[in-house]
């Protein structure tokens, strides 16, 4: 069990997401099989739990991606979004379903090209490797939540997808004390349930421009996946464009591989890379 201070603890005490969600479905499933974690007040400012209102106010973004519960989150924009924030020439680069094998060596190379990212971790996987969690925030990149079992969203109940949300962000709290501003469904898909949850909880919703379809490699680390990954990489001549790629548990070696030609590519064009937040 994490160490928390006594005041910490009793915040925590205040809610049980188990009794939330409360419809039997996938969500309650995935929830059951981990204890409930509870965000402190501060934080429920903008992560309300499942049933419960959300204001979405508060202080500009910290200087880190990471929001503590002393500055929740700012008004998220109104989503789904595609293109990169920013003015002149941006991209994203973004990670989903991590963290995972891959996900230290993918820091690595963010750290030596002094670039930013977004990454939109699974609950439960930051539940496995929760080191890299706090190593993802100590280093300043932005942090998404990607729900805590990575269902369809459409095929859940308000109830469910509600508590999808709510578990994932009081996983990250849990970790690194820190609240996500920004939402990814799970293969971008969404209803209107979705964006209302997501912007009561005072998070944007992005979606991506440019897909590499890195997931296809299934592990492969082979050069015909690294160059395919490069090639659908560069495609588009957008302005603002949000790349997805992937850190899945089981790791991305042709994603990591690729990596560093991708961010040559933007920055060999004239692109600052930008964060989702």
């Amino acid at each position: 069990m994490r160490r928390m201070t006594t005041a910490l603890a009793c915040a925590l005490a205040a809610i049980a997401l188990a009794g939330a969600a409360g419809d039997g479905g996938p969500a309650s499933r995935a929830a059951a099989a981990r204890p409930a974690v509870a965000l402190p007040m501060a934080a429920r400012a903008t992560q309300a739990r499942p049933g419960g209102a959300a204001g979405h106010g508060g202080p500009p973004p910290a200087a880190r991606a990471g929001r503590t519960a002393a500055a929740p989150c700012p008004v998220p924009p109104r989503g789904p979004l595609s293109d990169a924030p920013g003015a002149g020439k941006t991209v994203a680069l973004t990670f989903d379903d991590g963290p995972g094998r891959s996900t230290a060596a993918i820091l690595a190379i963010l750290a030596r090209y002094r670039v930013t990212a977004t990454f939109f971790n699974i609950g439960a996987a930051m539940a496995t490797r929760p080191w890299l969690v706090r190593e993802e925030v100590t280093q300043g990149y932005a942090m998404g939540n990607h729900t805590w079992s990575h269902p369809d969203m459409v095929t859940l109940s308000a109830a469910s997808q509600a508590a999808e949300l709510y578990q994932a962000s009081a996983e990250l709290w849990s970790i690194a004390g820190t609240v996500p501003c920004a939402f990814r469904p799970p293969y971008g898909k969404y209803d209107a349930t979705t964006l209302r949850l997501a912007q009561q909880r005072g998070m944007g919703v992005w979606l991506w421009s440019v897909d590499t379809l890195d997931w296809m490699a299934e592990g492969s680390g082979s050069s015909y996946w690294v160059h395919r990954i490069i090639q659908l990489a560069e495609q588009g001549g957008l302005s603002h464009p949000i790349v997805l790629m992937h850190d899945d548990r089981k790791g991305n070696p042709a994603t990591v591989a690729a990596l560093p030609a991708i961010i040559q590519f933007y920055r060999s064009r004239g692109y600052r890379f930008v964060a989702l937040t």
